[in-house]
């Protein structure tokens, strides 16, 4: 089992469990995802944020951006300036899980969350 976690959110990702091995969680929320919908949301945030990352200076101080990004089953939406953004994740219901959900973590927490699902694509751990 592999547990980050910080104030406003958290993400577990247990392999043992077969049909929903990874939860992620806000400050009054969570969602258990399959290994499929957690492998696409992680390659999503860490392109969005990147693509946010490439951008970000080229903003004026009170300049407003949206980014939004799509890859059945989720779509993304950042939104923010050059100094943070908010997250929202839309997750649409597929042919193998019937369900969806929506998912929002504010500014103060994407850096971390983001950081902790690019250091666990980065080590392998999806």
């Amino acid at each position: 089992m592999i547990k980050k976690e910080g104030h406003g959110w958290r993400i577990i990702t247990d392999s043992s469990r077969d049909r929903f091995s990874t939860l992620i969680g806000g400050e009054c929320w969570a969602i258990e995802l399959n290994e499929s919908e957690w492998e696409i949301l992680v390659r999503l945030v860490v392109d969005l944020s990147n693509q946010y990352i490439d951008i970000k200076d080229q903003l004026m101080g009170d300049e407003n951006i949206t980014l939004e990004l799509g890859r059945s089953p989720w779509f993304a939406i950042l939104k923010g300036d050059k100094n943070g953004w908010d997250l929202k994740l839309i997750l649409t219901p597929s042919d193998s899980v019937n369900r969806g959900a929506e998912i929002f973590w504010p500014r103060n927490v994407t850096m971390f969350v983001t950081n902790a699902m690019r250091t666990m694509w980065d080590c392998g751990y999806l």
